[in-house]
């Protein structure tokens, strides 16, 4: 089972400087011969035409040439071109920080184009340095153990067979477990958030504000990193077994509460289409076993996750969904106490609330491995864009 969750192509024993002359010059032409032509799909299907990667006076085009295989060459001969430091270079080419995090940063590295087309570009980078296959229209597919159409509607309970939890979870990258914690239980977390939220203030590194029509106040509606025991209930005991049937190593590492409030204008609080390593470490982490406990109901009418079926088995764009993928979009509806289950490489996003609060405490399982001095890269960048002020993306 476990190599069906475990992608990782890297450890911390593989970090290095990587140089942009000495990438294009030595490495670009061993790996057009391993991956180029998973490569020359990744941009064709990417939708971008041409890109220049340049670091101050190195300047190299990528684009697709007339017999339809990806050509890296010196120069400047593209409809977008991204200038970047030696730093942004080597952290994206190593799959340290990636384009979605040079987009959150802000940093304005585009002397041609927008950020939407680094970001476009990097899935053939992945493609080209980790061999990881590119979307294509019609290449992923969904069947049972026994051969026939899967349900994606279906839901679990957390004792169910395993072999159908894990077939379920790995088609997909996605599942939901009905009915994990009582109401008695669902009562007691909810009063712990009560406590978190009482407790937070905007000088809180772990705690993130919006701002709510209406609202004079900035209010929370996020605190991150919380140890396995924040919310009185043991995640561990209750979800520990469920993702040791992935095979794969898995521990638990942090809680993150979100308290979605009704009429959010500014800030972070409802996400749009993303992945949970869009920021970084994919190679290095994924895949990672996230559970959602929901402590209020969700559905269409008070905001809801929606996950992108099967997109964790393909390498797609890290940030935001393109209108011509074809995988299924399903959004979950839950009752208080049901457990969603994704992947950290399913795309996934949080539609708004539209009467009450909602509420949900995210688990994070990751495999064995002390990438500490990464992730703590990657938490710059995400907690710079829960404290900054983001206006809103419609779902």
């Amino acid at each position: 089972m476990g190599s069906r969750f475990d992608l990782r192509s890297r450890t911390v024993d593989d970090l290095r400087e990587i140089e942009i002359v000495d990438f294009h010059t030595y490495e670009v032409p061993r790996l057009l011969e391993v991956n180029g032509v998973l490569a020359a799909t990744s941009l064709h299907n990417s939708g971008l035409e041409s890109i220049v990667i340049a670091v101050g006076d190195d300047a190299y085009t990528w684009d697709i040439d007339d017999n339809g295989s990806l050509r890296v060459q010196p120069g400047d001969f593209g409809r977008a071109r991204a200038d970047l430091t030696d730093c942004w270079f080597s952290d994206l080419v190593g799959n340290i920080r990636s384009s979605v995090a040079v987009l959150v940063s802000g940093d304005p590295v585009m002397t041609r184009g927008n950020v939407m087309h680094l970001i476009a570009w990097e899935t053939t980078l992945r493609a080209l340095v980790d061999g990881w296959q590119g979307y294509e229209p019609g290449a992923i597919s969904f069947v049972d153990r026994n051969g026939s159409p899967l349900d994606l509607t279906r839901s679990f309970r957390i004792d169910d067979d395993p072999l159908e939890l894990m077939h379920f979870l790995s088609e997909t990258g996605f599942l939901l477990l009905k009915g994990v914690f009582t109401p008695d239980e669902v009562a007691l977390m909810n009063r712990a958030v009560d406590q978190l939220h009482a407790g937070a203030t905007p000088a809180d590194d772990k705690a993130w504000y919006a701002t709510v029509a209406g609202v004079d106040e900035p209010q929370c509606v996020r605190v991150n990193d919380l140890p396995e025991d924040a919310l009185e209930v043991s995640m561990v005991e209750r979800l520990g077994g469920f993702v040791a049937l992935c095979d794969a190593q898995h521990e638990f590492d942090h809680i993150d509460v979100l308290m979605k409030p009704v009429g959010v204008v500014e800030g972070i609080s409802d996400l749009p289409w993303h992945k949970d390593c869009s920021l970084g470490l994919h190679s290095y982490q994924c895949l990672q076993i996230i559970c959602g406990v929901s402590l209020t109901a969700s559905g269409p009418e008070n905001g809801q996750l929606g996950v992108v079926a099967g997109s964790h088995r393909v390498n797609l764009s890290q940030f935001g969904l393109s209108e011509e993928i074809d995988l299924p979009q399903i959004f979950v509806a839950t009752e208080p106490g049901d457990v969603t289950v994704h992947t950290s490489c399913t795309l996934h996003c949080s539609t708004p609330p539209l009467h009450s609060q909602r509420r949900v405490a995210y688990s994070t399982f990751m495999m064995e491995g002390d990438t500490s001095s990464l992730e703590a890269r990657i938490r710059e960048v995400r907690d710079q864009a829960g404290r900054d002020t983001f206006a809103p993306n419609e779902e």
